[in-house]
């Protein structure tokens, strides 16, 4: 895994810690607004801000399918010069073959698993090129809805929709949050 991927992989999955964790934390995520199915947090000050937006998804498939915590963040840290940073928790862990892809209308993005980094990194995927993550975030901004599909360790095909109602007004609360 390259350099830039680690320290993606350790801010996304810090956001979401941090969510989790905000009632122990003195200082808690900041709700910047809820924008339809999107909600908008800042947390930090100065280099260490990370702002985010993120969503559940409005269906699951298979129903009834043993899944954790699952939803997708856009996440930007300007301390560390990064923006639209775009990773999804599955809410399960990673089948070490899983290649995981996203679906906006006719644009399709790559992603990939921490399912080799271990840990809470075995939940979660990013995209594969880091190149795409604006053109995916236009996607999104452009979009209704998106598709994320997944395999699990034990085998299941899963298949998240997310609706993208909101996007656009959540990803500019947080663009003007950390600049």
């Amino acid at each position: 895994m390259r350099k830039r991927e680690r320290a993606f992989l350790k801010g996304t999955i810090l956001a979401a810690l941090l969510m989790s964790a905000a009632p122990a934390l003195a200082e808690a995520p900041k709700l910047l607004g809820k924008f339809n199915d999107w909600t908008a947090y800042t947390y930090d000050s100065g280099k260490d801000r990370i702002c985010y937006v993120m969503s559940e998804p409005k269906e699951q498939r298979p129903r009834g399918a043993n899944r954790g915590d699952v939803f997708v963040m856009v996440t930007h840290r300007p301390g560390q010069n990064v923006r639209n940073e775009i990773s999804m928790r599955a809410g399960y862990v990673f089948d070490e073959k899983s290649r995981p892809y996203s679906e906006i209308g006719s644009d399709n993005f790559q992603m990939f698993t921490g399912v080799n980094e271990g840990g809470e990194a075995r939940h979660w995927a990013w995209l594969e090129n880091s190149s795409d993550e604006s053109r995916m975030v236009n996607a999104m901004k452009r979009g209704s809805d998106m598709i994320v599909k997944g395999t699990s360790n034990r085998g299941t095909l899963t298949t998240d929709t997310y609706s993208l109602s909101g996007v656009t007004a959540a990803i500019g609360k947080i663009d003007d949050a950390c600049r």
